[in-house]
């Protein structure tokens, strides 16, 4: 039995109807439901602060001018898709460390966490390297129709995120590590200590300095560059519970960095066709002006914070189905699956309940203009509607299937539904139909809708139980 325990009180009294009912729906042989919700609640708020902060920082860039914001808006499905590379990579480690975790193998679990952070530093460094070189080039061919001032702030901006890449990649493997084994709180710790850094050194830089978008890439590396020291050393230091060291790392496992490719590798894939599909929708968001760019950007980042705690069921579910699948407990996989959706659903109502009427404060950190502001309202009220719905199911499920072994299948899905709605669909309806940016949104929800379907239908095939992995 490999039972996890908690530490502190149990907040809920022991035998009551309420620890019973929670025990009947998330207790077995595998976890207790305390241990479930103390590895939940650290990735809820790890979620949630990191939307926050970008938020307040957004929000900093925001007031210095809409072209800052408008720049800021365009780069970030091309950062995004060069993160999304090797946090797809490292999300496959936290797939294989969950499965040997799973059966027990502590051998194989230092080797796994080893090469996470190997194969996530080195994806790192060349794209770097590609993104540096190819700046200039880069933001003249995606954005040549956009004012000059913004190109320029762009490529300043993407110079400075693609230098803070490497740093990324350090904490974000070593949080891959410590998800995987269920060390959430770890991951928390640091996610507040870096996102605070990044928050007051924009404020002395942005505000006080008013270095603009300098101010932003010089926050950003500073931030990310603290983090990844402190994440080296919580994984390799006297203290750290796993003791990874350098031959962990710089040995290379040439079969265990194939089972950890086997689930990132198509996922990547799937994450860089995704970008890559954002970017082509930023390409026609730019052609209905200045400020359906800007809209489209609050909006975004506003929206982030009412799927945070949905987010984080995602990255839990990776967390039981893969210790349950290297285990061996393929009902348990199955069961969790369900409850995992469930919850997940749960958690995007009450985020809608407690902070959707509380927009109108947050918006207000944005001072946009009037017009922009109706924009922005419009938008996020088009993606409530159908969230509590579809959300869940299209984003928690792929989750289930990849900690499961089933990497193909959810990739797949997700490629074909974002580039025939979300860039396919979404184009007809913004500029041929008349809906404009809002039309882009619409699709956002038919796509979700559309994945649910797909999902389900996969999930009663039970084909995804009798994927192998490790």
């Amino acid at each position: 039995m490999h039972t996890h325990k908690t530490q502190g009180a149990n907040l809920i009294k022991p035998g009551s109807r309420i620890d019973q009912f929670l025990t009947q729906q998330f207790g077995s042989t595998m976890f207790t439901y305390q241990a479930i919700f103390a590895m939940l609640l650290p990735l809820i708020l790890d979620q949630f602060f990191i939307n926050l902060i970008s938020l307040l920082t957004t929000a900093m860039i925001s007031s210095s001018s809409q072209e800052s914001v408008s720049a800021i808006s365009l780069i970030n499905p091309m950062s995004m898709m060069i993160f999304a590379v090797f946090n797809a990579i490292s999300a496959g480690g936290t797939v294989i460390v969950a499965q040997y975790k799973g059966c027990g193998d502590t051998f194989k679990l230092r080797i796994a966490a080893g090469q996470v952070m190997f194969t996530t530093t080195l994806v790192a460094v060349l794209s770097a390297l590609v993104l540096i070189v190819n700046a200039d080039s880069l933001v003249h061919f995606m954005f040549s129709s956009a004012d000059p001032l913004i190109i320029q702030k762009a490529r300043d901006y993407l110079i400075g995120v693609a230098i803070s890449l490497v740093f990324l990649s350090l904490y974000l493997g070593v949080f891959a590590v410590f998800r995987g084994i269920g060390e959430s709180k770890m991951c928390l710790r640091l996610t507040i200590l870096i996102n605070l850094i990044h928050l007051f050194a924009s404020m002395f830089f942005i505000n006080g300095m008013h270095l603009d978008i300098i101010g932003t890439t010089l926050s950003l590396n500073i931030a990310r560059f603290i983090g990844g020291v402190v994440a080296i050393y919580m994984l390799m230091g006297r203290k750290s519970i796993l003791r990874v060291s350098l031959h962990h790392i710089f040995h290379i496992d040439g079969r265990i960095i194939k089972q950890i490719l086997h689930i990132g590798f198509p996922f990547a894939l799937e994450q860089l066709f995704f970008n890559g599909g954002s970017m082509i929708v930023q390409t026609y968001i730019v052609k209905l002006g200045t400020t359906s760019v800007a809209a489209n950007a609050v909006a975004n980042s506003a929206f982030a914070i009412l799927y945070s705690a949905g987010l984080a069921v995602g990255t839990l579910s990776i967390t039981l189905i893969g210790q349950c699948a290297g285990a061996g407990h393929k009902d348990l996989v199955k069961r969790y699956g369900k409850k995992m959706i469930g919850l997940g659903t749960g958690m995007v109502l009450l985020s809608i309940l407690l902070l959707f009427p509380l927009m109108p404060f947050i918006l207000r950190l944005y001072q946009a203009p009037p017009e922009t502001m109706s924009i922005i309202y419009s938008l996020l009220l088009i993606a409530v509607i159908p969230m509590p719905f579809f959300w869940s199911v299209s984003n928690v499920m792929p989750c289930v299937l990849r900690a499961a072994g089933d990497a193909n299948f959810s990739s797949i899905v997700s490629l074909l539904s974002m580039w025939l709605i979300r860039v396919g669909l979404a184009y007809l309806f913004a500029l041929p139909f008349g809906l404009g940016v809002q039309g882009v949104w619409i699709c956002m929800g038919i796509e979700w809708a559309v994945r649910t379907v797909i999902f389900l239908m996969r999930y009663h095939s039970e084909k995804w139980l009798y994927k192998k992995t490790i």
